[in-house]
């Protein structure tokens, strides 16, 4: 380890924390000119390729997630140890995968599930930038299904937005069941009532 002012190989070690990126923070002292320094130990982990949308693809990069989050929660009470955290759990998800590649899509994804319950207002920002939204009915439709969302845990939480292959929004997989299970029940009941019109009105064998 070089002291950043005299370059001096010779230090010793004041204060260890782990800190909420995932790393572990030091804080050294050089034993030659006495300054005092910090320095940041993280463990190198094998990350996946990002396969962006336009077919191109590029490696994971932490700081550019780090980047848009501090644009998305400008001015609002975040910390930075926060955005820290964020960006490790998404990091850690990634790593994890066992994927040599990843859809950029699944990480602003990941993103998004990560800010929906830290603070609804960076969500918001941060989506209407990743979507690039055009229209205020956009917006509306993101806000009614804020609206009806729950408020769980971020591998539990439902998609507010899910994407085909050229990476599009599309309406959410578990409203379509729903759609499904109603129509069967509409037609189990008109089967119904057309069997008992049947039987009312069939005559009896033998009768006058």
């Amino acid at each position: 380890m070089f002291c950043p002012v005299c370059r001096g190989q010779s230090t010793r070690v004041l204060d260890s924390r782990d800190s909420r990126d995932g790393g572990i923070r030091r804080r050294r002292q050089c034993l030659e000119c006495g300054h005092r320094f910090t320095t940041r130990e993280r463990v190198e982990t094998t990350m996946p390729v990002v396969l962006k949308r336009s077919g191109t693809r590029q490696n994971f990069d932490r700081q550019k997630i780090l980047s848009g989050l501090q644009v998305a929660c400008r001015k609002r009470p975040i910390s930075e140890d926060k955005l820290l955290e964020i960006v490790h759990a998404v990091e850690l998800w990634a790593a994890t995968r066992g994927e040599k590649e990843i859809l950029a899509q699944e990480i602003g994804a990941r993103i998004m599930h990560h800010l929906y319950n830290t603070d609804q207002v960076a969500y918001v920002r941060f989506v209407s930038v990743y979507r690039s939204f055009d229209t205020a009915q956009e917006f509306e439709h993101l806000l009614v299904e804020m609206e009806k969302g729950e408020h769980v845990s971020v591998d539990g939480q439902r998609n507010l937005f899910e994407f085909d292959e050229s990476g599009q929004a599309i309406a959410p997989a578990e409203s379509k069941p729903a759609a499904v299970k109603t129509q069967s029940g509409a037609k189990a009941k008109t089967k119904a009532k057309a069997k008992a019109k049947a039987k009312r009105t069939r005559k009896p064998k033998g009768g006058a």
